[in-house]
């Protein structure tokens, strides 16, 4: 049987619930009647008014309103525009003009016909009259006289007094290593770390001249250097071209005696943009160092050629030529054997046609406009040539007159290579490879009693090498192929002449001892010259495989020690292999390299200096300090 719980409710009487009742009602009544007697008693109480004090409390902290309604009920429309309409005569007595339909609205008190401007005033505080005695005095900038300004150069702007008590540990990083005075030391204070940052600051941007006052006779003795013809030059001015090309100077002959490199390490230093002063508005697509002198040619799709006078602090932007319609792919400059003083800059582009322009002294003395001659078309031969964007200066020497002439020599299609005389433009010969054509690169070959060999080397997409005789007409001397080449973009030559120029001299030219052959996917094929000419299958010394897209520039330094490979395919895609060991430098470039998308590659004509553009149209300049 199942249990049952059964509440119990306890029950009570009606006694004491009559107790409850009474006493819950008398606590009631006493609640009312409380309440009730303190009602009374408050409206019964009179609240004083407040006092003198208090009033003025109560302004402080809510505003002053007591006045309000009683400047409103005074208000007098016509006194402000009495007002008004006299500060108006007052500006028409000093010469300003005023609105005559304001000015009757004004009058009449119509508010609508009144301006803003006539409502309100702004208060700049430069009425004399009114100035402020305690409003704080305003140095003039122009007073040179004023207290606690000095314009002594050695004094500082602003001096913290909290550096002397800062301790700076110097031997924590190598940059800061190079701060100590002795080797004892390792902790130093604020001031002496600001002075030795700047002593060392200057060691490597040595101070401007501009910075210093000069005296007259400073001046004068410029103005005198440079009636003797100095190379400084300013940009805008007209004749800074003619300036340069008429002085005597020369680069030095450092790659005779040029040292050996070491093979890991570079000793290599940042300069001022090349083109700083006047930046291309496009990707740079050739650069050129003069044979002869510190001037550096950039071209673009922007049509525009521009000189640069390369100093390595200021490079002043010479001259510029616009072509008109005439994007440029590649540009050089071009000096005659013979004569220095006839000196040409060609160019072209995409186009069926290329320029010339004319430098020679001459020309720029007498003439204030640029002689611009213009190869159009190749009698007989225009099939072969359909484009003129890619071509290269060489010379040739003629065996029986023993007499040296410039040549252009024009990449084809279908296979050719069509030379021209660079004076008159002449078809001289041309010279046919299987496949297509995708690079070629001129090579010299000393021959005795002062004579010597203009070789052609040329590649198609396959690998296939042709290396051409043109002192014999363009005679094919041997041909052999890459080993695992494929998708071939780039061969050059290095180590020996690649250029000639009056500085150069017949008995000096040196066979190139280098040959490099890159390819789409990255690989560079380095090849040794004296295995090349006598082996029909010559075999790689070595293969480079830092870079992993296509190869699009490839550039040796004048004495052969460094090869410069480059892609434009990515950003910071340039190595700099030593030579002979074939290794790539390991200190440059770092990541933190400004390179960009490397578009084209040049060494200066004594390898000082690596000049490297970019698509966003910079030229970077870099010094290599063991030249």
């Amino acid at each position: 049987m199942k249990k049952c719980n059964i509440k119990k409710f306890h029950l009570i009487s009606s006694k004491d619930f009559w107790h409850f009742y009474v006493v819950l009602s008398y606590c009631i009544s006493i609640l009312f009647s409380t309440t009730a007697t303190m009602a009374t008693t408050a409206m019964n109480v009179s609240v004083p008014p407040p006092d003198e004090e208090e009033q003025i409390l109560a302004k402080f902290v809510f505003g002053d309103t007591t006045d309000l309604q009683e400047n409103l009920a005074k208000f007098n429309a016509d006194f402000i525009f009495n007002e008004q309409e006299m500060d108006i005569e007052d500006q028409g007595d000093e010469g300003a003009d005023s609105d005559d339909g304001s000015d009757d609205g004004a009058q009449n008190g119509n508010l609508g016909q009144v301006n803003d401007d006539q409502l309100f005033f702004v208060d700049d505080g430069k009425d004399a009259q009114s100035k402020d005695k305690d409003a704080m005095d305003i140095d003039d900038e122009d007073d040179s006289s004023s207290d606690g300004y000095s314009d002594d150069d050695d004094e500082a702007a602003w001096v913290d007094s909290d550096d002397e008590r800062i301790k700076v540990p110097i031997l924590t990083t190598n940059k800061t290593k190079k701060l100590r005075t002795s080797y004892n030391e390792s902790i130093i204070n604020g001031v002496h770390y600001i002075n030795r940052l700047r002593s060392q600051f200057e060691k490597i941007y040595p101070r401007p001249k501009w910075v210093d006052d000069e005296s007259d006779s400073q001046l004068d003795e410029e103005e005198e250097d440079d009636e003797e013809g100095s190379n400084n030059v300013i940009n805008g001015d007209i004749n800074a071209l003619t300036k340069i090309l008429s002085t005597t100077y020369h680069y030095k002959d450092t790659l005779s005696n040029s040292k050996l490199l070491p093979s890991k390490k570079l000793d290599i230093l940042r300069l001022k943009d090349a083109n700083a002063s006047h930046p291309s508005h496009s990707a740079i697509q050739s650069l050129s160092f003069h044979p002869s002198k510190p001037l550096l040619l950039t071209g673009g799709y922007d049509k525009t050629l521009r000189i640069y006078h390369i100093d390595g602090k200021t490079n002043h932007l010479v001259t510029s030529l616009h072509l008109v319609g005439s994007p440029i792919q590649t540009c050089t400059f071009y000096t005659t054997f013979s004569n220095q003083n006839e000196q040409k800059i060609f160019t072209a582009g995409r186009r069926r046609y290329m320029h010339s322009w004319d430098l020679s002294l001459e020309n720029l003395t007498h003439s204030q406009t640029a002689k611009i001659e213009k190869f159009s078309r190749l009698y007989g031969h225009e099939s072969t040539q359909k484009s003129f964007e890619n071509f290269k200066m060489a010379h040739l020497q003629n065996a029986q007159t023993k007499s040296t002439h410039g040549i252009i020599l024009l990449q084809g299609n279908n296979g050719w290579v069509n030379i021209l005389h660079a004076t008159s433009g002449l078809w001289l010969m041309g010279c046919k490879i299987e496949g297509v054509i995708t690079d070629f690169c001129i090579d010299y070959q000393p021959i005795s009693h002062n004579k010597f060999t203009t070789v052609l080397i040329a590649v198609n997409t396959y690998g296939e090498v042709w290396e051409f005789d043109l002192n014999n007409n363009g005679h094919v001397i041997t041909r052999w192929k890459d080993q695992g080449g494929m998708g071939i973009t780039k061969i050059q030559v290095g180590g020996g002449t690649t250029a000639i120029s009056p500085a150069h001299q017949i008995s000096k030219i040196k066979p190139n001892r280098w040959l490099a052959v890159g390819s789409e996917s990255g690989f560079v094929n380095l090849y040794d010259r004296n295995n090349t000419l006598s082996s029909s299958t010559p075999t790689p010394i070595a293969a480079l495989d830092q870079l992993t897209t296509t190869i699009s520039s490839l550039q040796f330094s004048p004495d052969g020690q460094i090869l410069c490979m480059a892609s434009r395919a990515v950003k910071d895609a340039l190595r700099l292999v030593h030579l002979p060991s074939c290794t790539v430098f390991s200190n440059w470039p770092t990541s933190g390299t400004p390179l960009g998308k490397v578009t084209s590659v040049t060494f200066s004509p004594t390898g000082e200096l690596l000049a490297v553009g970019n698509e966003q149209g910079k030229v970077r300049l870099w010094k290599l300090n063991h030249y």
